[in-house]
């Protein structure tokens, strides 16, 4: 069967759901309630029944069927991934079951656990083919379903006309009654709009992050290439800005080596390298093969040299080998290229700085001898005033240059201000003038604070007395309200102090970046969460009706078994009215369970401390008569609000299972970028083979749901769990947390619950 793509159709859609076919109709349309989304939904052949579509051909149905360059939903059963079947690129959504996706899985569960058999309207519309690709003939009777049901019911969604011909036909050939339960599509639209609402959120989240990633290195490098260009056209000697060409081209690529072949009228020089135990004289050949070129790639595609030329006049030829990121060498090289020009020009002054001295002491040594050598005077003077306008013609182009740097620095996109020690304005570029909205003439030379008593009212202020004494600060993001600009930004601040050449701190630059964007996808984020929000607190409110509905009849059936043991003498009848009790103990601990599983993910992660959490009072009673021992790393750590609930299983299970825990030790400790949350206690331990069983759903000595419960609360926020204690001497469980996950504890995030 091919697949149906549909709702609308797009040839390369962002997101592709995988469903059964049975679903086609109710897929529709719950579908038809998404706005604007670029969703494909791909209806794969039902297998449930095997026959014809075993479940080899579905995993090869998904696999021709997606794409990997884009997120696809695979929604019902889970056997293809119990049987490892489920291609790559595709993510299982929902419930583990088909039925599950209509109606609550309790609900599922009770309705099979009283001896009947389900079946979905889309199902019964084709029952005769389905049938058929079981091996059985529609027209004969069968006792296929009524020798292990004693009815059949259909979960009536409520989109398809079931005619009743259809019903009685299947009646007729089960051999069984057929029952009809209105479940309506709330339930099957709350799962797809949770699911592509999540996947919304993170793709969201991941454009935002990377776009402010990028706009923060493009800034970064700009002002790191502006100023160490700045420095070296300050540099009067040639081994100077040489010097800081290396240092420059470190910065800027981390390569294994550079080196420079000076070039002067007479011929190459001595070639200059760093390290200094880099040279090799087989790399004068390389680098004077560039002359008459313009630049040039390694052939090991690691590096690469330009010749540094002014006024058509070669001065030296700059290597660059083995570049940190090999794949950028062409943009490095790009960047080498913009301002080889203004290296030229700065070696060019070095050489005439050079050249003028050398002229000077001769002009001395003349002067020692003028009475005596008058004509060798004046041939000495001619060629000081020749020089003289050598030196005048590279002021001149050293200004235009000091424009050029000027001209970048008022095109970067990035907010800059400069003030001298008491504030005064000095400098203030266009982008901030676009951001205030405030002209530089109208306010260099004026106080910032006048200008700007926010500052002061939001005590911002001591962020530039930081500036002054030395320190970098990253403000926090700064919401400035509507001013001469007319409207409201959102904006992030940079203080740095600015040096003169002895290391004297001589003022403060600000960097202000314009984040109101990055702030708007923030909140755009926010709503989408808010959505998922409401879909899952109308799911809870369904699942809260079913648990009650369900612990109404079980408290009817543990009250009459009481009754029954009271009145009951037969002492076999006592023991099975007694695990008739047993049993309806265990479903009212499992419906808890799903009451506490539910919250999962309902309230937003926050900041805790785990400090703060030991001194709540629902862990106060718990621990009563346990030594309670936190050292190691203060640290804040984002998860759920039921973090507190991981605590308290934690210790509940010690004292359970410990037999003898007297003490328990909680310690945090970095390990690379993670954060390693250590639980120990001094009881018996787990047994070896137990270890990778605790965590599973229903594995245990009582309810076999706490540590379950554990690692699902956890991994909400990625953080996973495990369990390496020694038998014997204690359990021990350490809660990894990711790198973003957690953060350790300043004076102003110590205030946080």
């Amino acid at each position: 069967m091919e697949p149906i793509r549909s709702y609308p159709d797009h040839s390369s859609p962002d997101l592709t759901l995988f469903i059964c076919e049975t679903f086609q109709n109710e897929i529709t349309r719950v579908i038809a309630e998404i706005p604007t989304q670029r969703i494909q939904v791909c209806l794969f052949p039902h297998h449930c029944s095997a026959g014809l579509y075993h479940l080899e051909n579905i995993s090869r149905f998904l696999r021709d069927h997606s794409n990997p360059e884009h997120q696809s939903l695979l929604f019902g059963d889970t056997q293809l991934i119990k049987q490892g079947l489920l291609p790559p690129g595709i993510t299982h959504a929902g419930p583990d079951t088909c039925n599950a996706l209509v109606a609550p899985e309790e609900f599922i569960a009770h309705i099979i656990q009283g001896g009947a058999h389900i079946i979905l309207p889309g199902w019964l519309l084709s029952w005769e083919r389905y049938v058929r690709e079981m091996g059985f003939n529609p027209k004969n009777k069968t006792s296929f379903y009524s020798s292990s049901v004693n009815e059949i019911i259909v979960l009536d969604t409520g989109v398809i006309r079931i005619p009743e011909e259809k019903i009685r036909s299947f009646e007729w050939f089960s051999g069984l009654p057929v029952r009809t339960i209105p479940v309506g599509t709330s339930h099957l639209s709350g799962i797809i709009h949770s699911a592509v609402y999540q996947w919304e959120t993170d793709r969201v989240r991941s454009s935002c992050n990377q776009e402010v990633s990028a706009a923060l290195e493009s800034n970064a490098r700009q002002m790191a290439v502006i100023n160490m260009i700045s420095d070296i056209a300050r540099v009067s000697k040639e081994e100077d800005v040489i010097s800081r060409i290396f240092m420059m081209c470190q910065l800027l690529f981390a390569p294994r080596s550079v080196r420079y072949l000076p070039v002067q009228p007479e011929g190459p020089g001595t070639m200059i390298s760093i390290p200094p135990n880099s040279k090799d004289e087989s790399h004068n050949a390389v680098l004077l093969s560039i002359l008459g070129k313009d630049f040039e790639i390694f052939p090991d595609q690691s590096g690469f040299g330009v010749p540094i030329i002014y006024m058509q006049e070669t001065l030296g030829i700059l290597g660059v080998y083995e570049v940190s990121i090999p794949e950028r060498v062409r943009e490095y090289l790009n960047l080498t290229l913009s301002f080889t020009k203004l290296l030229g020009l700065a070696i060019s002054n070095a050489r005439s700085w050079h050249n003028l001295t050398t002229i000077k002491e001769r002009l001395e040594a003349v002067n020692l001898k003028l009475q005596e050598k008058n004509e060798e005077l004046l041939t000495i003077s001619q060629e000081l005033q020749s020089a003289n306008r050598e030196l005048i013609k590279s002021q001149k182009e050293l200004t235009e240059s000091e424009l050029f740097i000027k001209g970048i620095v008022n095109s970067a996109h990035v907010g800059i201000a400069v003030m001298d020690p008491e504030f005064h304005i000095l400098f203030w570029n266009p982008e901030m003038e676009r951001i205030i909205g405030l002209l530089s003439d109208d306010i260099k030379g004026k106080n910032f604070l006048e200008v700007f008593p926010l500052i002061i009212t939001y005590k911002r202020d001591h962020f530039l007395v930081q500036a002054l004494t030395g320190e970098i600060v990253q403000a926090p993001d700064f919401f400035y309200p509507p001013g001469p600009s007319g409207k409201p930004i959102w904006i992030s601040s940079i203080y740095s102090p600015v040096y003169d050449h002895n290391q004297n701190i001589i003022g403060i630059v600000l960097n202000i970046y314009d984040i109101t964007h990055r702030k708007e996808s923030e909140q755009d984020l926010e709503r989408a969460y808010d959505a998922i929000r409401i879909a899952q607190e109308k799911l809870n409110i369904l699942s809260s009706i079913t648990r009650h509905d369900i612990l109404n009849r079980v408290m009817v059936i543990t009250a009459y078994s009481e009754m029954l043991i009271e009145t009951e003498t037969d002492e076999k009848s006592r023991i099975r009215l007694q695990n008739m009790l047993t049993a309806g103990s265990d479903i009212q601990h499992l419906i808890e369970f799903t009451r506490q599983y539910q919250e999962l993910g309902v309230k937003k992660p926050t900041w805790q401390k785990i400090e703060n959490i030991m001194q709540r009072i629902s862990l106060q009673s718990v621990l009563a008569g346990v030594d309670i021992t936190i050292t190691g790393t203060s640290a804040m750590i984002y998860a759920d609000p039921m973090l507190e609930k991981v605590i308290y299983n934690l210790v509940e299970n010690s004292k359970r299972h410990g037999e003898h825990v007297s003490a328990i030790t909680i310690t945090t400790e970095q390990q690379g970028d993670n954060l390693i949350i250590a639980y120990s206690d001094n009881g018996v331990g787990v047994p070896s083979e137990e270890k990778k069983l605790i965590f599973k759903k229903g594995h245990g000595k009582n309810t076999g749901m706490g540590l379950f419960l554990i690692r699902e609360i956890l991994g909400l926020t990625k953080i996973s769990i495990r369990e390496c204690g020694l038998p014997g001497v204690g359990a021990r469980f350490e809660m990894i947390v990711p790198h973003d996950g957690w953060r350790k504890v300043t004076e102003e995030s110590s205030q946080s619950p």
